[in-house]
């Protein structure tokens, strides 16, 4: 019985610290690729031509079509556009406008529009004008729908970023609050908050076992129902994650939410690592004394980053670049206590 439930604890363990640590370094990479990627969505306008004239009415209609703007239909070369007008106006291109030429465009006196390329100076926005890339997107079509989506929901765009460990130059949230990252972290937090619970409902059945054996007398089941808590606030961050509510009492439950998380969190690994302590001699046999010394020291000191990170956001003015690393940094190394507990308990005969 004590081996099948320190074998699922360990199974549970490990994918607690996994799950959750790919998720937020997936959302990171991904904000980067996206971030990184200098191409932009264009209209479907016939870019092979050095010159094109298409009537206002196409053009007009083509422009704010912008469900069917493509990154592999865009122009190799930069541009200039000119406006031609019905009542003789000389043309106008877009760096020329004026409060004349927008009110001939609002009294619908465009007649046409010229676009002229320039094929001596490449546009680098353009994907055709990166070989590698703009042949994957035609030979995988659901590639490119992916990252249309992607920028589509993110109109504000991707800034370019090098690592928010070190720089924090972007929150966790932001990195995955737009397809598809949301995707992945959403479904790889609750799935999280579901091993976690499992972890937590194994590790209090271990103890009853050992119970039953009389190897423990009372221990203290306080880790469990702080565990329980932190998964459930877990879960609740994920799910709303993403949810657009312009709404400044949400902002604050979610702000709730992600601290009541961290507080329940934190209580049941130190109450767990004390009842482990409270009955070291008792465990000998059955756990890693070291790895449990590693434990003690981990939950010491993550309570006194807490208690500091805390002290410092409620009263001290940090930059925005202070409060992302150490998000990130906090929530990674949150997450060594199951890869500890992956190797505290030992296979018994």
């Amino acid at each position: 019985m004590f081996n099948n439930f320190a074998k699922k604890i360990r199974n549970y363990a490990i994918a607690s610290f996994l799950i959750p640590l790919i998720a937020i370094n997936a959302c990171f990479l991904i904000y980067k690729f996206l971030g990184d990627l200098d191409i932009r969505l264009y209209p479907n306008f016939k870019w092979n031509e050095q010159k094109q004239i298409i009537q206002w009415n196409e053009y007009d209609f083509l422009m704010n079509d912008t469900k069917s703007f493509k990154f592999t239909v865009c122009p190799k070369y930069q541009r200039i556009v000119l406006y031609n007008f019905t009542d003789n106006q000389n043309k106008k291109s877009a760096s020329e406008y004026s409060n004349l030429v927008q009110g001939l465009i609002t009294n619908n006196k465009v007649d046409s529009v010229t676009i002229v390329q320039n094929k001596k100076i490449l546009d680098n926005s353009c994907v055709k004008n990166s070989p590698s890339l703009y042949s994957l997107l035609l030979k995988l079509g659901w590639l490119e729908t992916i990252l249309i989506k992607a920028f589509k929901d993110n109109p504000v765009g991707f800034a370019k970023i090098k690592n928010p460990y070190l720089y924090g130059e972007v929150s966790i949230s932001r990195t995955a609050r737009h397809f598809p990252a949301i995707f992945i972290f959403k479904s790889f937090l609750i799935l999280s908050s579901f091993l976690l619970f499992l972890y937590w409902k194994n590790t209090l059945n271990l103890f009853n076992a050992l119970k039953n054996k009389n190897i423990l007398n009372n221990f203290s089941k306080k880790f469990f129902y702080f565990g329980i808590f932190s998964c459930i606030f877990l879960a609740l961050h994920a799910a709303f994650l993403g949810l657009d509510i312009d709404s400044k009492l949400f902002a604050k439950i979610r702000k709730l939410i992600i601290i009541l998380f961290i507080v329940f969190e934190i209580l049941a690994q130190i109450y767990l690592t004390k009842n482990l302590f409270k009955f070291k001699e008792k465990l000998e046999k059955y756990i890693h004394p070291l790895i449990l010394r590693i434990k003690i020291i981990f939950v010491v000191t993550v309570f006194l980053v807490t208690f500091v990170a805390f002290t410092i956001l409620a009263f001290g003015n940090p930059s925005s670049s202070f409060k992302h690393t150490l998000e990130w940094n906090y929530f990674a190394f949150l997450l060594l206590y199951y890869l500890f507990s992956r190797f505290l308990w030992r296979r018994t005969t």
